[in-house]
């Protein structure tokens, strides 16, 4: 199956959906489902995160399940506080942040590589992830956002790690749709305030809902970005495939991973 620029895969009973535009340019984009884990219910199966209650164990095999999807043994995860902070990886923060949370990432909700084979990785349960690449600069970004990171600018700050912004290519995997993401008119005041592109929203039924992949996308255009891509995939809408921390509470988070194969 084939999607605005995705196409989904199999990887060793696990799907994700994989970047075609990126991965002409020799970087491995992949945005996981839920299916295909060691996880029980309700973090069944492939969850990403150690934060929500799940077994130690199922995260770390669900991770080593994702790695091998790009021949990695491990990957870096920062800590995704909803803040700004894009960290510079290298080989010595390559698998910081894989087995547990904390160390060196543990403040970042980005992080940017030039190094061929670390792997960039980051999960969610509703919030955007964007992965950005340039393929001249050879330069690699993975950028998480939720409306609070939206509303300071933090994909902006994620483009700032590039010389030439219009030649940046971006992913963008599933996220809650406005469909499903109701906020209040504090929430989409903050993100029109913050956001370079201002915040896609609309109204039904004198209720506010935010686009949150709208208002990235809009983000991404205002700093320069001239190419972006999206599943068009909500996360609240398909309990099967993604977790959706709106939808269910007590859940898990799927996993994303980039890494530049070549070059």
């Amino acid at each position: 199956m084939s999607s605005d620029g995705f196409e989904r895969r199999a990887f060793d009973g696990a799907a994700a959906l994989v970047s075609t535009a990126l991965e002409r340019d020799g970087v491995f984009a992949a945005f996981f489902e839920r299916g295909g884990g060691a996880s029980s219910a309700p973090y069944d199966s492939l969850n990403g995160s150690f934060t929500g209650g799940d077994a130690t164990s199922a995260v770390r095999a669900n991770r080593a399940r994702v790695a091998r999807a790009a021949s990695l043994d491990r990957f870096c995860v920062p800590g995704l506080v909803h803040g700004t902070t894009i960290a510079r990886v290298d080989r010595r923060l390559a698998a910081d942040g894989f087995d547990g949370p904390g160390g060196a990432l543990a403040d970042a909700d980005g992080t940017t590589t030039t190094r061929m084979g670390v792997g960039l990785g980051a999960f969610s349960a509703d919030c955007v992830i964007a992965v950005l690449w340039h393929p001249g600069e050879g330069r690699l970004a993975l950028v998480h956002a939720g409306w609070r990171g939206l509303a300071e600018g933090v994909l902006e700050r994620g483009v700032d790690v590039f010389g030439d912004r219009g030649e940046v290519r971006a992913a963008i995997g599933p996220a809650i749709g406005p469909c499903h993401y109701e906020v209040g008119e504090d929430v989409a005041l903050a993100v029109a305030a913050g956001s370079a592109g201002g915040a896609v929203s609309e109204r039904r039924g004198g209720r506010r809902f935010l686009d949150l992949v709208g208002t990235a996308r809009a983000e991404l255009v205002a700093a320069g970005v001239r190419r972006v891509d999206d599943t068009g995939l909500c996360t609240a809408c398909e309990t099967a495939r993604f977790y959706s921390y709106r939808r269910d509470g007590v859940t898990g988070r799927h996993l994303a991973l980039a890494v530049k194969l070549r070059g």
